[in-house]
Formats: structure tokens, C-alpha cells, sequence
């Protein structure tokens, strides 16, 4: 009984200490409540700041979360590395199976190579983005199917059958997420634009073995097939075809820093690498995560930085506001204070009062993040992060409580300790007192300031962009790249009649000026490079220059200036004298200050390669804030490796239906022929400019935000004070002092306040915005003509939050001035 009676009372003693804890702040929660119902001007404009700053950070939290904080979805992933991650080095089949059982850091490596498919079976083909991996690819990532199985060794082997493993996405999409598709043969119609390994161009159908988990991306992109690589010692590209990148496991204990070292000693040991031995001993090793995200990490970081930045602009708002609230409620204070309650007690009220008001507004900017985060998503660039992957999971939600706590803080604390000092007898507020409120606002000056900067300096690096010469047309200019496949066009006399026919028929549509067709299209497919010899009996000769396939009217039709000499004509056709078209870069590297024109050059096992017949203008080809690389222009006639190609017309003018025609003129010649892109090449190069773009526009908002905001505690801390110096204007307008001299000296004030803040923020800006300079296109992070644009903006948002109150202040009635400080 006796121990009954204690276990009793210990839990009564548990429930009353809860209890004497909760209600005080339960007390002071109501009571914070009720405050605030008494003054809704306070409360709407407190918490719609605050709300739209929780907003803006929990949504591109969201982005900057899924793209570069949340970990690989693989078992393990710490110890998944990306092995020599710049690509300077080539690896091949061959080098990859002698490589794989001499590394003893690694529990397994396993390779993977890009490919290109269409598949059918559907109203129009699909075409799809594929992966040749090894065998043992599965295993190494640590994910099995969760549909059939994985690949297995067999499945690599010369002449096993064509085997497939789908994405779950692929899945659903094309086969409506039927189970029994294990075991189906399916067409997969090879679509690259060259053959990477032998067999490229041939067999149609693949047997499905498997289906991966949702979202499983180990690239860095969506793989919607996986076909295994084929192991073929007799194949011609078996040690010279250079396209496979590899991805290891680390054994447990062992580190990326180790494994970078013994390949460097192993591949002395391994002939096919030892020419490769200064590449590898720079070439790094890097985690799979660093290596899929670790470029975006920075800009991402500065993205997050900024819109922090408007929620401490926020967070400064409400703390003048509740400044400015505090005269007013000084009589209750001090009341309070009067009746028993501390400084202590009354500090917890009001930053209870003030964590009352960040909650609400988290509540609401949630809310507002919801349903803003789909509009958002849809505007990323894929470059950033796939859509489907950014939500507002719990990462964001604890996030939001954090920066919940810190917001509560930041804007609570200042008030708290100016409302609780001097509570002994009626408080006026003296010059001194308004130090917090005028270094509050400078600082919202200097961090509107940063944003406007870094904004600026994105808006004309991306200026900068869309005004750089190509080197091609733009305008006026329709691409449609169609894929035959190889299986259904197999000889390449076909592939070049199928060419030749669609050319003929678009040339004959009204409007068409020229047309033509490369099958690597300018800043949409960058385009691989090919080495050839000077000398055909010297190996040391060897060059190399980016490979281009082009049909007659190409480079006409993209207005590509011809130098010298003529571009790819008719005669240049099958059985004629193999003719090339270089560029200027490629004859200044060849021949510098010598006639290219004649000159032979010649394939790697000495046979002639093209003799020049063209010199023409350099093409940015890769990207449009890369430089023009060396590059040879041959005809399609005399070549047997374009598959894939984009046809290019060129019109007179706007032609709305030009696209609708094309496609109706390829389906009337294969209503299998897959289209894999229609557009015109402006919207080519603005897509390849959509992620400056983005950034651009994002801190653009982000820096209307900060002036705005900036503008309005400005404003309030200016106001704020002129009605705390009311009765010392009114006197001095009794002394003699004139309305004009009065709005001056205010004036002047305000801009000491506003010129501090710019000094400030010059200083912030200087320091930050060298994160932006990887995101800069021909210029540095520092630019004072953007800086002298950014504070004039600030300096004229600050001043007009000046000027209107101190207007109001210089025309006060002095009589109503002086009764007030009377009484």
C-alpha cells in the first residue's frame, strides 16, 4: 500500500511540474492571441511578411533539397564512386575487362555507355533514352528489379539474345505497368547517331528480363532501357572504340583517395593504359553523389543563401514593427511591470508573442508553398533536378521549423530587450533608443543591396549569352531530327536515298528557301571528335577535330559563312574524291599562315581520310558560352556513319505551319519513322539558355523582393520615429524653423541611414557574389557599373521611404505639437 501511495504521488508531483510549465506558456499564448485580434493592421502586415518569406525559402528548399542535399537512393551510396570523372580519359571495352579484377579497393566495377532507341508499337514511335551497361551494373548500385530480373553474365556474351531491362517509368507509360511484359519480346529500333559498337545497326527485338524501382537514375539522367554491353574480343571497336564511363564500390574501410592511387600504380602494370599515364595520375575519383551534383552544389547554395536573405529583410520588418508597436503598449508594460511581473516574465511574453507570429506565418507560407511548388517545378530547367523528385516532404517541414525558431528569434529578441529596459516609471523614447531601429534598417539596405547586385551580374551574363555570335542563323530556321533505324534501314545507300527524298519535298514546300541536314545539330547535340594523321607513315601526326556529317545545302542553309574555297556540293557523292570542309580554327592549327585548300589528310591506318575543299567560318557547336572547336564538315554521300540526323529548313519568313508540313511529308514516306525533335533554332538556343535564364530570373525576384521590402522598413522606421519627434518638430517650428529647413534635415538623415546600408551592402556584396562567378559568361563577379545601377535603385526605393513621412512630419500644426508635449 505504502509503495502505491508513493508511485502515486511521484506521478501527481510529474503532473503538477508539467502542469506549473505548460500553463504559464499557454497563459502567455492566449494572451498574445488576444493582443493581436486588438490590432490587425499589425498583425496582417507581420505575418503577410513573414508568410511570404517562409513561402519563397520552403519552396526552393524543395528544389535545392532534392537536387543536391537528399542522399542517393542506393544501398550504401557512400560508397558508390564515379571513376575518373573529368572524361579525359577513354576507356574501352578492352581496357575496362583488363582493368576490372587488378583494383583491390573496389568490391566491383562495373561501365556503362549512352544509347538511343525507338521503340514501337504505339500511334507514333517513341523514341527513348537508353544505357548499354555491364553485366554486373545491378549488383554494383546495390538495386535489383523489382519486376524479373537483373542482367547476367551471359547476357554479355557474343551472340547471346538481346536482352532488356525497362525503367519502372518506361514501364508505365508504354506497357501500362503490365506484369506479364517479363519475358516479352519487344522492338527496340536502334536509334544512334553512330554505331558505338559492332551489331549497332542490327537485330530488332529484345527480350524484357526486368523492371527497375522508381526514379533510379546512377547517371545523372533517366534511362528508360538497359541493354547489356557486349563483351566481343573479335569486335573492330573492341580496343578503339573509347565510350564507356565506370562506376565502382568501394570495398568497407577503403576510400576514394585510396582507390585514386592504385589505379594510378595499376595501370602502369596494364599496356592499353600506360599511354594514358599523365591523364590518369590527375584525374580524379569522386563519390557518385559529388559527381552528379557537386556542379550545381554552389549555385544551389547562393540560390538558398538569397532567399534566406529575404527572410532576414523580413524578419527585420517585423521587429520595427513591433518597435514601433511598443509605444503604444509602454503603459501596459510598465503596469505590468509594477504589479510583480520581471523583466524576465515580460521578455518570455513578448517572445512568445513573437513565436506566435513567426508560427502563423510558417502555417500560411506552407500553405502558399504548396500551391506554388507545381508552377515552380514546371518552370526548372532539367539541367537542375527532375520534377517528380521535388516535393514537400519532411526535410522541408523540419527546415521550415527551424528557420520557424531562428525567425521567432531574430525578430523577437531585439524587441524584447527595448521593451523590458527602464520599466520603473514612464518611458520616453530618447535618441538612443532608436539605434536598434536605424541599424536594423541599414542592415535591410545592405542585404537589398547584395541581392540587386548578384541579380544584376546574372541579368548580364545572361545578356552577354543571347548575344553571342554562333556563327550560324537563327532566325527564320526549322530543325525536325528524325531516327530511322537501322533495322528497317540497313544499308546506308537507304539511309542516304531515305535523306535525299525528304530534303527534295521540303524544298518544294512555299516559303523554303534552302534545306539540308546534319546529324549533329549545333548546340542541341554537341557532337563527338575524330583523330585522324598529317602524315599517312607517321603515328605522331595524329590530330583531332570534331566530326560533322552534313548533306548539300547545309551549310547554306545555316548561313555559314565559306571562307574559302566552296562548301559540300552535289559532286561530292559516293565514289568521287573524298572531300572535306574544315573550319578557320581547324586550318589556323593545321596549317597556320599556309593554303589549306588541296591539303590531304588521312585516316588512322593510313588510308586518305578527305582532301579540303572549303574553308568556312567557326560554328559554336557544343554550347553557346563555349568556345568554337576545330571541326570537319563531310558529305553524307561519302559517308556510312549518320543514322540519326536533323533536317534544317530555312524560310523567307515566319511560316506557322512549316512544321505540320515536314512531319505529314515524313510520315507519307515511314509512318514508323520516329520524330525526336521539332524547333525552330531560336528555341534551340533558348532552351540551351534556360538554366542562366532561371537564375537570372530568380534572383531578379528575389532582389524586387529585398527592394520592396527594404522600402517598406525604410519607410517604417522613418515614420516610427518622426511620430516619436513630433512635439520636438512642433517646437522647433515655433522657433523659427522652416517647413523646407525641417524636410531637409529629416531628409538628410534618412540618407546617412540609406548611404550606411549601401557602404554596408558593397561590402556583403564584394564577399558573396564570388560564389556566382562559375554561373558568370564572360565577365567577373565584380562590375561597378552594375553596383553603381544596384545602389542608385536602392538609394531611390530608401529615399522615397524618407521622404513621405519626413514631408508629413514638416507640416505638423505646431499648437497641437506643443499641447502634446505639454500634457
Amino acid at each position: 500500500f505504502a509503495s502505491t501511495r508513493l508511485g502515486a504521488d511521484t506521478r501527481g508531483r510529474r503532473f503538477s511540474e508539467r502542469h506549473e510549465f505548460v500553463m504559464p506558456i499557454l497563459d502567455d499564448v492566449r494572451y498574445a492571441l488576444r493582443t493581436f485580434v486588438k490590432s490587425p493592421a499589425f498583425l496582417f502586415a507581420a505575418v503577410g511578411t513573414l508568410a511570404l518569406g517562409f513561402g519563397a525559402n520552403a519552396v526552393i528548399y524543395a528544389v535545392v533539397n532534392a537536387a543536391v542535399l537528399r542522399p542517393l537512393p542506393f544501398p550504401d551510396a557512400d560508397r558508390l564512386v564515379w571513376v575518373w570523372s573529368s572524361g579525359e580519359i577513354s576507356l574501352t571495352h578492352k581496357r575496362f575487362t583488363e582493368l576490372r579484377p587488378e583494383v583491390q579497393h573496389l568490391a566491383d566495377l562495373s561501365a556503362w555507355a549512352f544509347r538511343g532507341y525507338a521503340v514501337t508499337g504505339g500511334e507514333t514511335p517513341d523514341v527513348i533514352t537508353g544505357a548499354g551497361v555491364s553485366t554486373n551494373h545491378f549488383d554494383v548500385i546495390g538495386t535489383p528489379p523489382i519486376l524479373g530480373r537483373g542482367l547476367q553474365t551471359a547476357d554479355g556474351l557474343a551472340g547471346a539474345e538481346s536482352v532488356a531491362v525497362l525503367s519502372f517509368e518506361l514501364w508505365q507509360s508504354h506497357f501500362a505497368g503490365d506484369s506479364s511484359v517479363v519475358g516479352r519480346r519487344v522492338d527496340l529500333f536502334t536509334s544512334a547517331s553512330i554505331p558505338m559498337v559492332a551489331g549497332a545497326f542490327t537485330g530488332a527485338a529484345y527480350t524484357v528480363v526486368g523492371v527497375m524501382p522508381p526514379r533510379y537514375r546512377p547517371f545523372g539522367f533517366q534511362a528508360q532501357v538497359y541493354t547489356p554491353l557486349v563483351i566481343d574480343h573479335g569486335d573492330p571497336n573492341f580496343s578503339n572504340m573509347g565510350e564507356l564511363v565506370v562506376i565502382g564500390r568501394l570495398r568497407p574501410g577503403s576510400s576514394a583517395q585510396q582507390l585514386q592511387g592504385e589505379l594510378a600504380r595499376v595501370s602502369t602494370t596494364i599496356p592499353s593504359l600506360r599511354e594514358m599515364q599523365e591523364a590518369i595520375a590527375r584525374d580524379r575519383v569522386i563519390p557518385l553523389h559529388e559527381a552528379l551534383v557537386g556542379h550545381m552544389r554552389p549555385v544551389m547554395f547562393v540560390t538558398l543563401g538569397a532567399v534566406g536573405v529575404v527572410l532576414l529583410i523580413a524578419c527585420a520588418n517585423v521587429a520595427n514593427l513591433t518597435l514601433a508597436r511598443s509605444q503604444a503598449r509602454q503603459r501596459e508594460l510598465t503596469m505590468r511591470y509594477a504589479l510583480g511581473a520581471g523583466r524576465a516574465r515580460l521578455a518570455r511574453q513578448l517572445l512568445t508573442e513573437s513565436l506566435v507570429l513567426s508560427t502563423i506565418a510558417a502555417a500560411l507560407g506552407l500553405i502558399g508553398a504548396r500551391l506554388a511548388l507545381p508552377a515552380v517545378v514546371r518552370t526548372l530547367p532539367h539541367e537542375i533536378v527532375s520534377s517528380d523528385v521535388v516535393s514537400l516532404n519532411w526535410s522541408v517541414v523540419a527546415f521550415m521549423v527551424g528557420a520557424l525558431v531562428v525567425t521567432s528569434v531574430l525578430a523577437g529578441v531585439a524587441p524584447a530587450i527595448r521593451n523590458t529596459k527602464g520599466l520603473e516609471g514612464r518611458v520616453r523614447i530618447s535618441r538612443g533608443g532608436h539605434v536598434v531601429n536605424h541599424s536594423l534598417a541599414i542592415g535591410e539596405i545592405a542585404l537589398a543591396l547584395a541581392l540587386a547586385y548578384g541579380a544584376g551580374l546574372l541579368l548580364k551574363s545572361f545578356d552577354k549569352l543571347t548575344s553571342v555570335d554562333t556563327g550560324f542563323a537563327v532566325e527564320n530556321v526549322l530543325t525536325v531530327r528524325t531516327a530511322p533505324s537501322a533495322q528497317q534501314y540497313g544499308s546506308t545507300a537507304v539511309r542516304r536515298a531515305l535523306y535525299e527524298r525528304i530534303l527534295e519535298e521540303a524544298r518544294a514546300i512555299p516559303g523554303v528557301e534552302s534545306a539540308g541536314a546534319i546529324h549533329f545539330l549545333p548546340i542541341a547535340d554537341g557532337g563527338p571528335a575524330i583523330n585522324f594523321l598529317m602524315d599517312p607513315a607517321d603515328p605522331q601526326s595524329r590530330r583531332s577535330a570534331g566530326y560533322r556529317v552534313v548533306t548539300t545545302g547545309y551549310l547554306e542553309t545555316m548561313d555559314i559563312s565559306v571562307l574559302r574555297g566552296r562548301p559540300i556540293q552535289p559532286e561530292d557523292a559516293a565514289g568521287a574524291m573524298p572531300a572535306g570542309v574544315i573550319n578557320r580554327s581547324l586550318a589556323d592549327q593545321l596549317w597556320p599562315g599556309e593554303r589549306a585548300l588541296g591539303r590531304t589528310v588521312y585516316r588512322t591506318n593510313g588510308r586518305v581520310f578527305f582532301t579540303v575543299v572549303g574553308v568556312v567560318g567557326d560554328v559554336r557547336q557544343a554550347a553557346v558560352g563555349l568556345p568554337a572547336r576545330p571541326e570537319i564538315y563531310l558529305p553524307l554521300a561519302q559517308s556510312s556513319w549518320a543514322s540519326a540526323m536533323t533536317v534544317v529548313l530555312r524560310t523567307s519568313g515566319p511560316q506557322p505551319g512549316l512544321a505540320a508540313q515536314v512531319r505529314r511529308i515524313i510520315r507519307s514516306l515511314d509512318a514508323n519513322l520516329p520524330i525526336t525533335r521539332v524547333a525552330s533554332m531560336e528555341m534551340v538556343i533558348s532552351d540551351s539558355l534556360a538554366t542562366p535564364r532561371f537564375y537570372g530570373i530568380l534572383f531578379s525576384l528575389f532582389a524586387v523582393l529585398a527592394l520592396v521590402l527594404g522600402g517598406i522598413g525604410v519607410y517604417g522606421v522613418v515614420s516610427f520615429v518622426m511620430s516619436s519627434r513630433i512635439d520636438e518638430i512642433g517646437i522647433r517650428l515655433v522657433l523659427g524653423a522652416t517647413r523646407r529647413t525641417i524636410l531637409l534635415r529629416e531628409v538628410g538623415k534618412g540618407a546617412v541611414m540609406t548611404g550606411s546600408g549601401i557602404a554596408l551592402g558593397v561590402l556583403a556584396a564584394s564577399a558573396t557574389t564570388r560564389l556566382l562567378a562559375n554561373q558568370l559568361y564572360d565577365m567577373s563577379a565584380f562590375d561597378p557599373a552594375i553596383f553603381a545601377a544596384a545602389g542608385l535603385v536602392l538609394a531611390t526605393v530608401a529615399l522615397l521611404g524618407v521622404m513621405i513621412p519626413a514631408r508629413r512630419a514638416s507640416h505638423v500644426d505646431p499648437m497641437v505639437s506643443i499641447r502634446a508635449a505639454g500634457g
